[in-house]
């Protein structure tokens, strides 16, 4: 383990709120999550490749666990509260830095899971969990400039607006600016 880092352990019951839940990976969500990672919004937004398959599936369940015993990673599946092998999508706390007690909120959602406030209900969920239960501070979360929904849903989630980072990241179109957001512990409903 790095200098101050922390071993990472996912609550044995579900985070739930209303009809939205957040649960550890399983080894049947393989299925699941290439059906939904052929969406191409998906592909569009985040770092999942074109052409997802059953190995890319098992290679990202074997990675966050990994990273989740690493204590880089605290990843969930976000499924119906109603039956927990339903996947909606994933949400992650992730790139954390142990030593500013920040760490980065990132999700997708398979496209029927869309517009019903699964994505709000999850990231609020997780970051609540993670200010709470990894003690951190503050939670950024980055979204494309031109991915409006994914900025409503951090809106929606209290995370306020600090900046727009010009040609920030590399996306599938060549350079992407992306729209900074923070959450800090202070202003969560949990503090």
């Amino acid at each position: 383990m790095r200098r101050g880092q922390r071993d990472i352990v996912l609550p044995d019951r579900p985070l739930v709120d209303g009809p939205t839940a957040l649960r550890a990976w399983r080894d049947e969500d393989v299925a699941a999550i290439v059906r939904a990672c052929q969406d191409p919004e998906i592909v569009r937004w985040t770092r999942v490749p074109e052409h997802y398959g059953e190995v890319d599936a098992q290679a990202y369940l074997m990675e966050r666990d990994a990273s989740l015993h690493a204590g880089a990673t605290a990843p969930f599946a976000i499924v119906a509260s109603d039956d927990l092998s339903r996947l909606y999508g994933s949400v992650s706390i992730l790139r954390l830095a142990w030593e500013h007690l920040r760490g980065e909120v990132g999700y997708w959602l398979a496209p029927e899971a869309r517009s019903a406030g699964h994505a709000t209900r999850a990231v609020r969920l997780v970051c609540e969990w993670g200010f709470r239960s990894l003690g951190l501070e503050r939670i950024d979360l980055l979204a494309a400039a031109d991915n409006v929904p994914s900025q409503r849903v951090a809106e929606r989630a209290g995370f306020v607006r600090e900046a727009l980072l010009r040609s920030h990241s590399r996306g599938p179109h060549g350079r992407e600016d992306m729209v900074a957001y923070g959450l800090l512990a202070s202003g969560s409903r949990t503090a």
